[in-house]
Order: C-alpha cells, then sequence, then structure tokens
C-alpha cells in the first residue's frame, strides 16, 4: 500500500459548522461516499459506508475510539492532522487496490467534532488509464502505416513515378497500408459501439447452419494458402439464443485469425457440440504457430499482439480477438485459449443456448 499525496490544508473558511447526528445519518443513507463521524475525543459516533472497511472502520466501530478500532494509522494521521490545524485535510489511499480519496473535516458543534469523507476513485482512475493506453495504442498503431504511406508517395513524387514496375509497387503498398488502417477504424468504431451498447444485441433462435455460412465466405481465403477447413457438428447440437450477426462476427473472426497464423498447407476445424447447462460449444482448431504461455492471458486485450516472431500473413489490428470476447460476454457466454507454440491453437466459446 502507498499514497500519491501528502496532506492538502485548506482555510478555515471552508470549514463547516457541524450538523446534527441525526442529519448526519440521513445523509449517509444517500450518500455515494463513506461517511464517518467522531467526537471530541475521537469515539466513532457514525460509520457508512463500505468502503470504510478498507481502512479497518464499520458498524462494529461505533462508540469505539478510532485508535482501538484497529484502524489504518494513515487514516489515525489524517484524523489528527486536521485537528492540530483546524484545517481540512485530504490524502490519497490506496488500499487492497483500492484508491481512495480521503477527506478529514474538523466541525464545531455539540456532538461531531470531525467528520471523514471517503471515496473510492478506483473505478475513475481504471478509465483513466484505459482512455491513456487506448490513445497511445491508438496513435503507435497508425504511425507505422502512415508514416510507410509518407514515404512511399514521397518517392513517387522524387521521380519512381517514372519507373512503371517500382510505382506499380509502391500503389499496391498504399493501398495495402490503407486497407490495413481502414479495417483498425472499422474495428474499433464497431468495439465502441459494443462498449457503449449504443447497438443492442437482436436476441433470437440462431440455427448453426446460419452460423456456418460464414465458414463458406472464408474458404477461399484458406484455399488460397492450400489450407483445408473441416466443420464437425455433433448430434444434438442446440441453436443458439442471440444475435445472428454478431454471431457470425465472432466465427468470422477466429476462423479469419487462425487462417492467418496458420502456415500454407495446414489444417483448421471448426466444431459445435452440446455443451453443459443448456449451453452451446463451438470451438475453431488450428495446427497453426500456436501462441506463448505468457501471451494467453492477454489475447483477448484490445491491440494486444502476442510474440512478434510469429509469421503473419499482413498486420492485423489487434482488435478481432477482443470485439471476440465483448460480443461473447455480451451474450453471457464465456472464451477462451488452450494454445501450444508450434503446435496450434484452440478457442473455445460456450453460449447460451435456445430454448425449444
Amino acid at each position: 500500500m502507498g499514497t500519491r499525496r501528502s496532506y492538502t490544508q485548506r482555510s478555515m473558511a471552508s470549514v463547516p459548522v457541524a450538523p446534527s447526528l441525526h442529519l448526519l445519518r440521513e445523509v449517509a443513507s444517500v450518500l455515494e461516499e463513506g461517511l464517518l463521524a467522531l467526537d471530541a475525543d475521537d469515539i466513532v459516533l457514525l460509520a457508512s459506508g463500505s468502503e470504510l472497511a478498507l481502512l479497518g472502520v464499520g458498524d462494529a466501530s461505533v462508540g469505539m475510539s478510532l485508535r482501538s478500532a484497529h484502524t489504518d494509522y494513515r487514516l489515525l494521521r489524517l484524523v489528527q492532522a486536521a485537528r492540530d490545524s483546524d484545517a481540512v485535510q485530504e490524502r490519497e489511499i490506496d488500499s487492497a487496490g483500492h484508491e481512495m480519496v480521503v477527506r478529514a473535516v474538523p466541525v464545531h458543534g455539540e456532538d461531531v467534532a470531525t467528520l471523514v469523507m471517503l471515496r473510492d476513485e478506483s473505478r475513475v482512475r481504471q478509465l483513466e488509464r484505459v482512455r491513456r493506453d487506448f490513445i497511445s495504442n491508438v496513435s503507435h498503431e497508425l504511425r507505422t502505416p502512415v508514416t510507410a504511406v509518407r514515404l512511399m508517395a514521397e518517392t513517387l513524387e522524387a521521380g519512381a513515378l517514372d519507373d512503371r514496375e517500382a510505382a506499380s509497387d509502391f500503389v499496391k503498398r498504399i493501398a495495402l497500408e490503407a486497407t490495413h488502417m481502414a479495417q483498425m477504424l472499422e474495428e474499433l468504431l464497431e468495439l465502441s459501439a459494443i462498449e457503449s451498447g449504443l447497438r443492442p444485441l437482436a436476441f433470437e433462435r440462431v440455427p448453426l447452419t446460419a452460423l456456418l455460412t460464414m465458414v463458406d465466405r472464408l474458404r477461399p481465403l484458406a484455399e488460397a494458402k492450400q489450407q483445408t477447413i473441416t466443420v464437425r457438428v455433433a448430434s444434438g447440437t442446440p441453436a443458439i439464443y442471440g444475435d445472428a450477426s454478431r454471431l457470425g462476427q465472432v466465427l468470422r473472426n477466429l476462423l479469419h485469425n487462425a487462417i492467418k497464423f496458420t502456415p500454407p498447407g495446414g489444417h483448421i476445424a471448426i466444431e459445435a457440440a452440446p455443451g453443459d447447462a443448456g449451453t452451446a460449444v463451438l470451438r475453431c482448431i488450428d495446427d497453426g504457430v500456436g501462441i506463448a504461455p505468457e501471451d494467453q492471458g492477454r489475447i483477448f486485450e484490445r491491440f494486444w499482439k502476442a510474440d512478434s516472431s510469429r509469421q503473419r500473413d499482413g498486420e492485423g489490428s489487434g482488435l478481432g480477438l477482443a470485439i471476440v470476447r465483448h460480443v461473447v460476454e455480451g451474450h453471457g457466454g464465456r472464451v477462451s485459449v488452450d494454445s501450444t507454440p508450434r503446435r496450434g491453437s484452440t478457442f473455445t466459446v460456450i453460449l447460451p443456448a435456445a430454448l425449444d
């Protein structure tokens, strides 16, 4: 546990007159923050909010002195600092993975001498980190194709247009980079729509045959690499209850990923079988390059690209498997991967079955 910021002192003009204990109880019942009220001897008069438990204070602490309640020493110091300075003191405290802003306010009343307010900022801070990482990742992913397009365009302007063979190659590469950027933007918008709920799932009974048509659409891509794709549906496999379009996207992303990371001449299998407790199980199995154990825990994160030494047919956006995870979890299902480097990967998706 560590702290990020030391005491912050405020002027006496910001110190309020103490409300009654009865009023504090009313306020605490609707307050989202943790609230602690102490008398002049640091006896706990009120302890409201689950966040307080992270600092060793709870309902059982009422009637006890703050020190005898085995409270976190940082809270004790903050209260003492507010008492000594007769000014508001604020501190950021990390405890059990929670990032909290704790404020001690000296007040002047017959019952209450000090108020402590605690706000759990963990969710906000996490969103801030996600936003920073997102911007950093997007910038990094776009920098390479943008730089490549700029350099090739400059080369063409500098005279490469006169060399028909070189010019044709540069134009093709510019088109490839543009396609890569367009794919990334499309998947970013798709992922954003899924996460924000702007495109809610349309649940219906989805027969497996409707999903497996996606295999035929991607079969030419596999045949271009001399790969074979087999489909196996176990007897009794139920239909799936979900959004047909989104589920098709899941299968497309998994199969496209398998084709990309399976070398020429390899084999890919799509399997469907009944699962436990009213579920259906889909598996995408390949004998490709596999995924290192240390990468498997992060493979479904946005922009995460496993081991750069893997052989690729073109760079992906790093968003396909993140979309798979969000769609599957949006259906109340689960997705996992089991892989061995140089021996292949198995992606397993468990989804709710449709009730007949």
